[in-house]
């Protein structure tokens, strides 16, 4: 009996080492790459003091080297000023139960744009 037991742990962790590990590292890829990225696009807000339109073209282009990545931009109203949350979405697939969910990042401005 216990070398049965011993087996099957053996077998239990090896099997949740090849398909957890994996899975745990897409996921903080993922979220690296789209929290990378919103803290890009805030940057590029604050510089140009809100959503200009050279601001837009070049969210463009960073949006556009990561197309996987669905980019929503919010304008917050406080009285005469704004700020603005610029929020990352990105779709993965846990391998092990084939679920698809959800990675989601948002940074906001911390200047405050008149």
């Amino acid at each position: 009996m216990g070398k049965g037991v011993e087996i099957f742990g053996g077998l239990f962790v090896f099997t949740f080492c090849v398909l957890l590990i994996p899975q745990m590292l897409a996921f903080a890829v993922g979220y690296k790459t789209i929290n990378e990225l919103t803290s890009s696009l805030v940057e590029i807000i604050e510089v140009h003091d809100g959503l200009t339109e050279p601001a837009k073209q070049e969210m463009e282009v960073w949006k556009q080297k990561v197309p996987e990545v669905m980019i929503e931009t919010e304008r917050l109203m406080q009285l005469d000023r704004c700020s603005y949350k610029v929020t990352g979405k990105l779709q993965i697939e846990i391998a092990l139960i084939g679920l698809k969910t959800e990675l989601k990042a948002s940074k906001t401005t911390k200047r405050v744009i008149y």
